[in-house]
């Protein structure tokens, strides 16, 4: 099995499968929704809405409960939650584990991050405000944020729509090392974006843009972006766009702000976790709980958290593709060939913020130290799958669950 890479996530799927109403905790006033023209918005295949039988839940839930018990030792893998969406056989949620070692077990209900596919709410805003007119994709960074452009004068040419499809030329910052080990020196320091933009600049440099090179640090501009435009914080306007979707129980909190609602999952590095992070330069303990460490790093790229069931209405407006007219829709889900990871040269077909998995499949996977998640949507069945763990590297057991339940998903990524 090839290691599992980027510690966002967005990598691990392809790799491994060779082998809030009163729930928004973010701070100030809710961010203004982009005036999006009365026009035909994309759609695709609707979700399933009856609960599945008893007999195929028990099945589903045989495959997942082996699934967690065969993780060794007991306890490496803390707690996972899983939504199926089957068309021909209904809606099924649970949750296995811990929430919290020792103390609580996982339901549900529980509140967790869900690392990159945060990006794919941070491209739904950008697009709405391109609907809108408010912006455009040939729209640079010395058009739309300046003092950046200034600051950072390699990223001045770069475009809104290359940032969002991979092509900037600006690394990963996760890769680097700089800012994740500074992360893991000091957890209680929160990062500003220059911060975060300035060592990763200074350790890798700027490309040209143009060739496609999975990066997160793209989307820590882009929420820059948002803010220069609807003059509001990016964590306001990217909860309000939740909201509006109908999602209570999901979030992005303003930096410095690292509690979830209750209930809510803690984030653990373990024997997987110390692995995934050792493939990025990380030297991290095996057993930390991480719960209390900033998420600062994450931010329009993956510091927004969700639950199951949130994350499964997400995953039915194809990933916010559904609050786009038909003609973005449709663009923001033509894919191109970008590099995933360097190293290997392991690569993903990647659109506006989403990830294109083949079959008809489109969705993201995420990565935050401590969690993990995976939402999936296929566009012409009305499947849907979200994936939830509380451990770093460990996304291998839903995405299992996923490639069990729907072949054609499985299929897709075997190309």
């Amino acid at each position: 099995m090839k290691r599992i890479l980027l510690v966002l996530g967005v990598v691990v799927l392809a790799l491994v499968i060779v082998a809030c109403g009163g729930s928004d905790d973010s701070s100030g006033d809710s961010g203004s929704a982009p005036s999006v023209p009365d026009v035909e918005l994309w759609s695709g295949a609707a979700l399933p809405t009856e609960e599945m039988s008893a007999e195929a839940a028990t099945a589903v839930d045989a495959v997942a409960q082996s699934l967690f018990d065969s993780v060794v030792p007991a306890g490496e893998l803390p707690g996972m939650w899983i939504g199926v969406w089957d068309p021909a056989e209904g809606v099924f949620m649970a949750a296995y584990g811990e929430a919290v070692l020792g103390e609580t077990e996982a339901t549900v209900e529980d509140h967790s991050y869900i690392g990159s596919a945060t990006k794919t709410f941070t491209a739904t805003v950008i697009l709405e405000l391109v609907a809108a007119g408010e912006l455009s994709l040939d729209d640079t960074v010395a058009d739309v944020v300046p003092d950046l452009a200034e600051q950072f004068p390699d990223t001045a040419g770069v475009t809104v729509e290359q940032l969002l499809g991979m092509h900037s030329g600006i690394p990963e910052y996760a890769n680097t090392g700089v800012v994740l080990q500074k992360v893991v020196d000091d957890p209680a320091t929160d990062l500003t974006i220059e911060e975060i933009i300035g060592m990763t600049v200074d350790a890798a440099g700027v490309e040209a843009p143009g060739a496609g090179l999975y990066s997160s640090t793209n989307y820590l501009i882009l929420g820059e972006m948002i803010e220069a435009v609807v003059g509001q914080p990016a964590e306001e306007v990217i909860t309000d766009l939740a909201q509006r979707t109908g999602l209570d129980n999901t979030a992005l909190q303003a930096p410095g702000n690292n509690e979830m609602p209750d209930p809510s999952s803690h984030g653990y590095i373990n024997s997987a976790g110390v692995g995934s992070l050792a493939a990025v330069g990380i030297d991290a303990a095996a057993g930390t709980d991480v719960t209390d460490w900033t998420v600062s790093w994450g931010q329009a790229a993956g510091g927004a958290y969700s639950t199951v069931a949130d994350l499964g209405i997400w995953a039915g407006t194809g990933l916010g593709t559904a609050l786009l007219p038909v003609e973005l829709g449709e663009q923001r889900l033509q894919s191109s060939t970008i590099v995933a990871d360097p190293d290997t040269g392991a690569t993903l077909e990647y659109g506006l913020g989403i990830i294109d998995f083949g079959n008809g499949w489109i969705g993201h996977s995420g990565q935050i130290i401590g969690w993990e998640s995976l939402v999936l949507y296929n566009v012409t069945s009305g499947a849907a799958f979200v994936g939830l763990v509380n451990e770093t590297g460990s996304l291998v057991m839903p995405l299992s669950v996923a490639a069990t339940q729907f072949p054609d998903f499985a299929e897709g990524l075997m190309g």
